[in-house]
This record gives C-alpha cells, sequence and structure tokens, in this order.
C-alpha cells in the first residue's frame, strides 16, 4: 500500500434505505397492533422521533480520514479544515461490508465512524479495512505471563 491513505467519507445510502425500511416498517406494525388509539398514536410518535434521530446520525461527523505508515490514524471533523491526530479505541468491528470504529481525537472527544461499503470508493474501503485489520492487537491468552 501506498502511504499516506486519504480518504473522504459521505454518507452511506445503504444505511439511509434500512433507517427508512425499518422505520416504515416498524411505523405500519405499530398502527396495526389493537391497542386503543392513544397508545398507537404515541408509539407511532416516538417510532417517528427515533427514526428521525437515526437519520441525523447518520451524516458523518468526521470529513476525511488518513492513514500512515506508521500506524498513526489522522482524521478531519466535519467543519474543520486540518488534519486531527485520532487514537484507535478497543471493539472495532471490521466486515466486508460493514466497518465500526471509535475514535478518539487529541480534544478527549469520541467519534463513532460507522462506514458501509458504498460510503467510500471500493479501493479506499478495502484499503481502510486492511490498515484496521494490521492495526489489531491479538489478545493474549488468559493465563499467560
Amino acid at each position: 500500500m501506498q502511504f499516506p491513505i486519504h480518504i473522504g467519507l459521505r454518507r452511506s445510502r445503504f444505511l439511509e434505505a434500512a433507517v427508512v425500511s425499518i422505520t416504515l416498517l416498524t411505523s405500519g406494525v405499530t398502527l396495526a397492533l389493537p391497542w386503543s388509539t392513544t397508545a398507537r398514536a404515541t408509539s407511532f410518535l416516538l417510532v417517528l422521533i427515533a427514526g428521525g434521530l437515526a437519520w441525523r446520525r447518520l451524516g458523518p461527523t468526521l470529513s476525511a480520514i488518513r492513514l500512515e505508515r506508521a500506524g498513526q490514524i489522522l482524521v478531519v471533523v466535519a467543519g474543520n479544515a486540518e488534519f486531527a491526530e485520532a487514537e484507535l479505541l478497543a471493539g472495532a468491528t471490521v466486515h466486508p461490508w460493514l466497518t465500526v470504529v471509535r475514535l478518539k481525537t487529541q480534544d478527549e472527544r469520541t467519534h463513532l465512524l460507522i462506514t458501509a461499503v458504498d460510503s467510500m470508493k471500493p479501493e479506499d474501503f478495502r484499503r481502510l479495512r486492511i490498515f484496521l485489520r494490521w492495526q489489531a492487537v491479538v489478545s493474549e491468552e488468559a493465563g499467560a505471563p
């Protein structure tokens, strides 16, 4: 791989469709329940609020990420123009179609980076997955010195 790797981030249409589909399905089920009108209306409103909040959270808080040869991760927080160093926190999930990573910037803010296969160029998505797997620390066996 050629370092540094610059990756631009954007909203995932796949995740947008999933949130809309789940919200519509849940709304339909809520309206079909044999509850009182007040209970159904309240449940329907809560489903719409939860769907709206999930929709808002889909927007990336990070607009770009840069991966360095030494293992450093630099990020651009949305609204900023400069890269800031970030620390990879434990608990990353790396799959062929979805990657979830928690990053902690120098200002002690934690950013949840959820990237689907359509939120960046396919080659950049592959590079990010390889980089994250390369950064993974293998846990020691229990009782090992």
